[in-house]
């Protein structure tokens, strides 16, 4: 599992606010998501090999300031973070990481509340189907049921079938899936079909719950 933008700016904050030297623990939280902590955070606190913080004194030289690295550098640095690399993410931390995720957290957000879904998938359902995510994304879309909602939706031909795309969410196990639906410009019982379910539907909101339940 990744590490999420919450977890990274809580394991920076710990590199950047211990004041002796100090080790970093990181614990598995009920959700499955990881803690980073300066003390035993649970039964199953494990060391973080190759980190070990330290504050510099106020009589202490003044450092030299790290360069800040570019922002195709601190993806780099954050997919090898993410792929378990310690090292990696001391750097994109003292490279202005914590900086860049926050400056486009914030952009994410501003496009979200201008009614960008997109940009709602991405800043609030990156760690599942969240609550909040939910509520988001539900507020944005066009066509909605209880456990599903259409995210966009293609016509190729004015005669021809027009895809959907529709991504259901569990929230009871916080979980997102994709699925295609396709449904005829006819009317008719077997208008709509997706391509998890077997059956047939004559309205794409049907073969949408249909489909999501199935998964």
């Amino acid at each position: 599992m990744g590490l999420s933008w919450r977890t990274l700016l809580v394991l920076s904050l710990l590199l950047a606010s211990s004041q002796v030297p100090a080790q970093i623990y990181t614990c598995t939280a009920p959700d499955g998501s990881k803690i980073f902590s300066d003390k035993r955070c649970g039964t199953d606190a494990k060391l973080v090999q190759g980190i070990t913080t330290t504050k510099r004194s106020s009589s202490a030289a003044p450092r030299t300031p790290v360069p800040r690295k570019s922002p195709a550098e601190l993806e780099a640095l954050l997919q090898q973070c993410n792929a378990g690399d310690n090292t990696a993410c001391m750097a994109w931390t003292k490279g202005g990481g914590p900086a860049e995720l926050k400056a486009h957290e914030k952009e994410l957000q501003a496009s979200c509340e201008s009614g960008s879904i997109r940009a709602c998938e991405e800043r609030y359902c990156r760690d599942g189907a969240t609550q909040e995510c939910r509520n988001r994304v539900m507020q944005l879309a066009t066509l909605s049921g209880e456990r599903w909602y259409l995210r966009f939706q293609q016509k190729n031909q004015a005669d021809g079938p027009t895809t959907y795309s529709v991504r259901c969410l569990d929230t009871a196990r916080r979980s997102l899936k994709d699925v295609t639906i396709s449904c005829a410009a006819s009317a008719g019982p077997e208008r709509c079909r997706s391509e998890v379910a077997e059956e047939a539907f004559p309205r794409l909101d049907a073969a949408a719950s249909s489909s999501c339940t199935t998964l």
